[in-house]
């Protein structure tokens, strides 16, 4: 497989997914994403399909977190079609908060965790599936949104 047009290595495509988002590059964040990815994130119900839907979350995280910053926690695992990273993941709650039921207000409070993403990447390089795992219900208490 060869990954001609947009990154050559899991290590680059990784360092790209974080300083395009910790620029706040959204649009170049996401042409890293194939047309038609889907994205699996555990606060959200139902997967982003399509490249306008990612945009969309996307859109919507930085408005509750403008903040928000992505650090790699290690050298990402490629092999093949597929790559592995961890990053860890620093905000402070500033903006409304987009929720099946409705908006939240802003609560102020800052949350910290760590992730564990996951890439299928197309013959183009670009990230045709991603699913990413942390404990949502802890970053829901420390934004103080649980029961």
């Amino acid at each position: 497989m060869t990954r001609e047009h947009l990154v050559t290595t899991g290590e680059e495509l990784a360092r790209r997914y974080v300083d395009t988002f910790n620029d706040r590059d959204v649009d170049a964040w996401v042409a890293l994403f194939a047309e038609d990815a889907v994205v699996h994130d555990p606060f959200f119900p139902e997967p982003s399909k399509g490249r306008e839907a990612i945009k969309d979350v996307e859109d919507s995280v930085l408005r509750a977190f403008p903040d928000m910053q992505w650090r790699q926690l290690r050298p990402a695992i490629d092999v093949g079609d597929r790559v592995a990273v961890e990053l860890a993941v620093n905000a402070v709650n500033d903006g409304p908060l987009d929720m099946p039921g409705g908006e939240l207000p802003a609560t102020g409070r800052a949350i910290s965790f760590e992730t564990g993403t996951f890439w299928l990447i197309g013959p183009d390089g670009l990230i045709t599936e991603e699913r990413s795992y942390f404990d949502a219900t802890g970053v829901a208490a420390q934004l103080g949104i649980t029961p």
